[in-house]
This record gives structure tokens, C-alpha cells and sequence, in this order.
């Protein structure tokens, strides 16, 4: 007699790779109402449309670039190739965004899989630890001569990207409910960012100036190394109040979860 946790490891197999030949047709039983095949389809099917449906919740941008049509398309070819390998349905879209950009028929679109992996990183911005930001006060209360070694802690909801398509702008007219504008592609491309503050997930256009200042924060560097690269791109007279500008929004957007002056 085949044991319970053998029967369901069949029935996994069968619903994970439905090519693939385990005899679980033999433990099914026919009825009048329903054949093996029919009943177990049940099952296959289900199955199949709960991905489906998970993938477009966690993507209705891409579902909007695509149409209802072609991301069915898409949602199918990715559940043949990519079967489910956690308990948490959660994550099963992860690797959508590899999966267009290798598949030979749909990396001719380069923006959807941009969008995919646009809208991933909207969902782990989403999950990410919650921390508690510095506010403004503690900010200020930095001595004058601490500055120069200081060292700024970004929050773990931040993800960055280069964007080469104005997916970003397609997918806040989704949010929005607005008419959504024209795909285009973005001539040079654009940094971009992605945050939580409180329960809201948010997303921009980094500023040049902008997104090198997060460079070095994201390497360690200091408030001088910062200074010391903007000095580059603005009048040394104005780079004391763009720095303590983009400090000002950063703390506001809840960015910066720590300040070190160590050296």
C-alpha cells in the first residue's frame, strides 16, 4: 500500500512539473460525476490559476504594458519553467523578472522585464525591516566639529535602480488610476529610488547630484567625501546648502535609520 506522504509527494510532482509521469493517476479513484483525469485537473488547474493570480497582483504594472492577453501569455510560460519552491506564495514572482529578461521570445521587450524587477523591489520595499529614522533634531544636534567624519546609515527599504524605461511612470499612473503614459525608452537612463515610509511604499527619480551623494553613503563615506563631490558639479558656495538640503529630504523621507562620526 503506497504510505500517505508518498501519495502527496506524487501529487506535488504532478502540480509542480505536470510533464512529468508519477503514476498519481493510479490513486485516484473515478465516480460517475468525474473522471481520474478531470478530478485531478481540478487540482492542476486551481493550482495554476492561484500563481496567475498572484502574479498579477504583485505585477499590475507589467500586466498594463503587456495587456490581459500577453500577461496570461507570460504568467503561464513562467510557471512552466519556474515551479514554485516556497511554502509562501509570497515569493514566487522573484525570479519573473530573469525569467523575460533570458526567454528568448520576451527579452525583445526589454521594458517589461524593467518593469518586473521595478515592481519586486516595490514589494521588498514593502517587506523590509522596520527601523526607526533619525529625525531632524538629532540631526542638529551633531557638533560642528563631528561633521566632517560623518557617516549617515541608510534604512533597509531603500532599493535603487537605473531605469532605461519610464516604467516608473507607467506604474504611479497605475497606482494612481490615471491614463497611463506612452513606453518610452529614457536617453540617458534614470536613477531611481525605492523606500517605505510608514505603511507607504514610494518611488522617484533620483537627482545626478542626487544619487552620487547615495553612492558614498552607501560605501561609508563621509559628509566631507560628499561636500567633496559636489564641489564638483555646483559653485563651492552652494554646495553647503545642497548638502544640507538633500540631507534635510532624506531625513524627512525617512531614509536614515543612523549618523556615526567615527573615523
Amino acid at each position: 500500500m503506497t504510505s500517505l506522504a508518498a501519495t502527496q509527494r506524487r501529487m506535488q510532482v504532478f502540480l509542480l512539473h505536470p510533464k512529468v509521469d508519477t503514476d498519481i493517476a493510479n490513486t485516484v479513484v473515478a465516480t460517475s460525476a468525474a473522471g481520474v483525469d478531470e478530478r485531478l485537473n481540478v487540482y492542476a488547474l486551481a493550482y495554476r490559476a492561484r500563481l496567475k493570480e498572484v502574479l498579477h497582483n504583485d505585477f499590475p504594472g507589467l500586466l498594463l504594458l503587456s495587456t490581459a492577453e500577453t500577461f496570461d501569455e507570460i504568467a503561464g510560460e513562467y510557471i512552466d519553467a519556474v515551479p514554485s519552491r516556497h511554502a509562501n506564495v509570497r515569493w514566487y514572482g522573484g525570479a519573473l523578472a530573469e525569467f523575460l529578461r533570458n526567454d528568448a521570445r520576451w527579452s525583445m521587450q526589454p521594458a517589461l522585464a524593467e518593469m518586473a524587477a521595478f515592481e519586486w523591489n516595490l514589494g521588498l520595499a514593502f517587506d523590509a525591516e522596520t527601523e526607526p529614522s533619525i529625525e531632524v533634531a538629532r540631526l542638529g544636534a551633531v557638533p560642528a566639529e563631528e561633521w566632517p567624519a560623518l557617516r549617515l546609515t541608510l534604512g533597509k527599504s531603500l532599493r535603487r535602480m537605473a531605469l532605461h524605461w519610464n516604467v516608473g511612470a507607467v506604474r504611479r499612473a497605475t497606482d494612481l488610476g490615471e491614463a497611463s503614459p506612452a513606453l518610452a525608452m529614457l536617453e540617458p537612463s534614470q536613477p531611481w529610488i525605492i523606500w517605505r515610509k510608514g505603511v507607504g511604499v514610494r518611488h522617484r527619480r533620483l537627482e545626478d547630484d542626487e544619487a552620487i551623494a547615495l553612492d558614498i553613503v552607501e560605501r561609508n563615506g563621509s559628509f566631507t567625501e560628499i561636500c567633496e563631490a559636489l564641489v564638483e558639479l555646483h559653485a563651492l558656495d552652494a554646495v553647503a546648502m545642497r548638502t544640507a538640503s538633500l540631507l534635510r529630504h532624506w531625513v524627512d523621507d525617512e531614509w536614515i535609520v543612523g549618523i556615526s562620526s567615527a573615523t
